[in-house]
């Protein structure tokens, strides 16, 4: 069984390299041979044999003999160990197509090779918390659907975190597909350690609430959140929180005053800490039902925890 493995390694060295190809076909022709039962007649893994027990020799000798009386069982243990290592990377691959992880949409802290392709895709929390987990609720936040809903989705999000906003859309598919079915719960966790002045907008759309236009707010926060995370002054920022309730229609006076007094500060603060308690550490970070997804997950991710729970 030692073939199969040289015919993997000479294969991979041969698309660099030219003078491996005829190892690479010879290994070819030594796998066949032995898939049917018959034996190698190019005697390459008499000779791999031999350059590995030559190896092993010059280290210590008496392992030499050991593994060479041994062979044929080291050589299958391999060829078992590339098989199943080749099976979970075909299996991680296929999750991290489907759901954007390694193992499946709500698996989140294990390590994942592919997310080199593309890094991590959350805003991470820079303190660690610790403590007991505690499943969040929707507390009195804004919501979208039916309060009744079966599934019941909560975002703890960032208006200044750029994955908040790349969720967006993949959040705007799951409300037109499900409607009624779901309740969708937005919850802010602003990142001000990282994105500063995260916690004002957050503020900012608690007005817009009060006068029921917190979802056209919300959206606009989003659709310009290049100003949101901008390194602007103070100034900046008003002016920008100003204009996008002006185009909203909101009473401007109460706007000017609940923002003035950040009437919305403690309720803001209070979702942040939900969020610590329910072991959030970066945004976005959704429940559905209690089951968590990180990041702004496919589409698929999240139909296959919808569909599960609407299913119970």
């Amino acid at each position: 069984m030692i073939c199969i493995l040289a015919l993997i390694v000479f294969s991979i060295l041969a698309i660099f390299s030219a003078s491996h190809r005829p190892l690479a076909k010879e290994a070819f022709e030594c796998v066949f041979l032995r898939v049917t039962f018959r034996k190698c007649k190019t005697g390459l893994d008499t000779r791999v044999k031999s350059s590995i027990i030559g190896r092993i020799m010059k280290k210590s000798p008496s392992v030499a003999r050991f593994v060479y009386k041994h062979f044929e069982i080291f050589s299958w243990t391999l060829v078992i160990l590339l098989v199943i290592s080749l099976g979970y990377s075909v299996y991680g691959g296929y999750n991290y197509y489907l759901y954007g992880n390694c193992y499946g949409p709500e698996e989140n802290s294990g390590f994942c090779i592919y997310n080199a392709l593309g890094g991590e895709e959350f805003t991470e929390l820079h303190s660690k918390t610790s403590g007991e987990i505690k499943t969040p609720d929707a507390d009195n936040d804004p919501y979208l659907g039916s309060a009744n809903a079966k599934v019941e989705i909560i975002e703890f999000g960032c208006y200044s975190c750029p994955y908040s906003r790349q969720a967006q859309p993949i959040v705007n598919q799951l409300i037109e597909k499900y409607g009624d079915t779901i309740k969708f719960v937005f919850r802010d966790f602003p990142i001000d350690n990282i994105h500063s002045r995260a916690s004002l907008h957050a503020e900012a759309a608690g007005c817009a609430l009060e006068q029921d236009k917190f979802w056209e707010y919300h959206k606009d926060l989003f659709t310009e959140q290049d100003v949101c995370s901008s390194s602007g002054g103070d100034e900046n920022h008003l002016e920008h929180i100003v204009r996008i309730a002006t185009e909203n229609g909101l009473d401007m006076k109460q706007f000017a005053a609940c923002l003035k007094e950040r009437k919305y500060k403690e309720e803001v603060k209070n979702d942040f800490k939900d969020g610590i308690k329910a072991g959030v550490h970066g945004t976005p970070t959704f429940f559905i039902n209690g089951r968590t997804i990180i990041g702004p997950k496919p589409l698929r991710a999240f139909e296959k925890i919808i569909d599960e729970e609407l299913a119970k």
